[in-house]
């Protein structure tokens, strides 16, 4: 592992905890144990930092989603992992921290939107055909499925809504993919659906 890499795991989790707007160069020199001036032949400014840290938390993100929508499973249980790992991402990025980026830090919160809204098209749009093939989801176009999702994840997994409607980040998730998906599936993918629902 690289020091550059080594910085980033290192302070991640304190700035995910305490704020990246809050947070200063000197607190994070103060806790990785060295100088300012080591840091920065790294990262020439917060901003450079935090964007680093993004970066990695979304690689790390898609290392668990996509290996989870290929696997062997059926359509709903693919979208129900997909459900616990953003749950389990939750515990760690809070509304709070969304809405920071996007106000202190807009062209990372650009980059997160694009990067979540091209993983649910390249990703989720193959477990919809998929759901189709065996006769779990309606088949309804599957174009019109997924902008119906995205328009769905994009407004409701979002700081304004969440912030002002007091919803924590997995729960405006979860009721977003039990409405979407709930109202796609088939009398065969009903039973499934309300099997696995309860589990998420």
């Amino acid at each position: 592992m690289d020091d550059q890499t080594k910085i980033i795991e290192q302070i991640e989790d304190k700035l995910f905890k305490e704020g990246f707007y809050r947070t200063t160069m000197d607190d994070v020199a103060s806790e990785l144990g060295m100088s300012k001036k080591t840091i920065y032949k790294f990262f020439p400014s917060k901003e450079d930092l935090v964007m680093a840290i993004a970066k990695h938390f979304m690689n790390s993100m898609k290392n668990k989603i996509v290996p989870a929508l290929n696997s062997d499973k059926n359509a709903i249980e693919k979208l129900a992992e997909l459900i616990g790992i953003l749950a389990k991402a939750s515990e760690k990025i809070s509304p709070k921290r969304m809405d920071e980026m996007r106000k202190y830090f807009p062209n990372l919160w650009n980059d997160i939107d694009s990067f979540r809204t091209k993983m649910m098209f390249g990703n989720i749009t193959k477990v919809i055909d998929q759901g189709k093939a065996e006769g779990l989801f309606i088949d309804y176009p599957t174009s019109i499925i997924m902008n119906v999702l995205v328009a769905s994840v994009r407004n409701i997994v979002n700081p304004d809504f969440i912030l002002n409607h007091n919803f924590s980040i997995i729960e405006a998730a979860r009721f977003a993919f039990k409405i979407v998906i709930g109202g796609i599936v088939t009398d065969k993918g009903k039973k499934i659906f309300n099997q696995t629902i309860n589990k998420i």
